[in-house]
């Protein structure tokens, strides 16, 4: 009864998540692209100045980019829905993986003069899926870098126990209000910008909450506002 019952919830959670999913998409898109539209209709009736029109393809941009993430984020997790996707593990070393993140992000690292440290134990091995847990830790770590403030510190951190290994990302920025850590896996949050203005549909940490799941994991979240969060990602030992 307690596997039907676990069955049955994890099948409601798809179901909301497809559901959400395209809400989101067809909201996005018609919105940017009502955008562009009125842009170009503008300039062709030349009822706009070019200085606002310059003004526009700043915001456009912003726009075009959080919504090429968007489908990035759709074609990973379409991935992992097809009948023959399996999991592919392997040995990880955890500071294998803090260098990969820190290579990877090195432009937004840089662009906001942020130092982005490993704490803990650089031995620890575990085995997991590497595709799966790289792409959950980007999406941590790409959030602490968008709400940091500049010439902050962001921790990377690994705990490991007789049961489980803990890898966390922890940053010194907005953090987050009770309210909005409750919504936080939900479509009902509200989308926010960075200390520098960047967007976010919220849709990578949907992804992130559901290859979690795949990888028999849990999510924990600690903030406060103003001072900062850590999201954690716990991976049993099995």
């Amino acid at each position: 009864m307690k596997k039907l019952t676990e069955e049955i919830e994890r099948l409601h959670e798809q179901n909301e998540l497809k559901t959400g999913w395209i809400s989101l998409l067809t909201h996005d898109f018609k919105e940017a692209f009502g955008s562009l539209l009125w842009t170009i209709e503008a300039v062709e009736n030349e009822t706009i100045s070019k200085d606002d029109f310059f003004k526009l393809l700043v915001q456009i941009k912003k726009d075009t980019k959080k919504n090429l993430q968007t489908i990035t984020d759709t074609n990973q997790w379409l991935r992992t829905q097809m009948d023959n996707f399996e999991l592919k593990k392997s040995e990880l070393l955890a500071l294998d993986m803090f260098i990969k993140l820190r290579k990877e992000f090195e432009g937004k690292l840089n662009k906001k003069q942020i130092d982005f440290q490993f704490k803990g134990d650089e031995s620890v091995i575990f085995e997991s899926d590497k595709f799966l847990i790289h792409y959950i830790l980007s999406k941590f770590t790409d959030n602490a870098i968008k709400y940091s403030h500049k010439k902050s510190t962001i921790y990377f951190e690994v705990e490991k126990t007789d049961k489980s290994v803990v890898l966390s990302l922890i940053d010194a920025g907005t953090g987050m209000t009770a309210s909005t850590q409750k919504t936080l896996f939900t479509f009902q949050n509200p989308v926010f910008q960075g200390t520098e203005k960047e967007k976010g549909a919220g849709l990578s940490l949907h992804v992130a909450k559901n290859f979690v799941l795949l990888v028999q994991g849990k999510i924990e979240v600690e903030s406060t506002e103003n001072v900062g969060t850590k999201i954690s990602m716990i991976l049993p030992l099995i």
